[in-house]
């Protein structure tokens, strides 16, 4: 099995490895949201290893000026 996709969207239980269901799309729709709400991107950084660590530890917030 190979996981394809957009690292953005991806789900914590796909980076873990971990087996999934469901939950995944609603995760994924979830960041769609965000995006078409906010204009940004939930869980920015520099590199593809920052970006699966914040999408693990679910490090997004809703402070920046878009959400005023």
């Amino acid at each position: 099995m190979s996981v394809v996709g957009t690292p953005l969207y991806v789900a914590p239980e796909i980076i873990g490895e971990k087996s999934y269901e469901k939950e995944c799309d609603c995760w994924s729709l979830g960041v769609i949201m965000y995006i078409l709400l906010s204009g940004r991107e939930p869980f920015y950084a520099k590199t593809l290893q920052e970006v699966y660590s914040k999408i693990r530890n679910g490090k997004y917030d809703f402070n920046e000026e878009c959400w005023e």
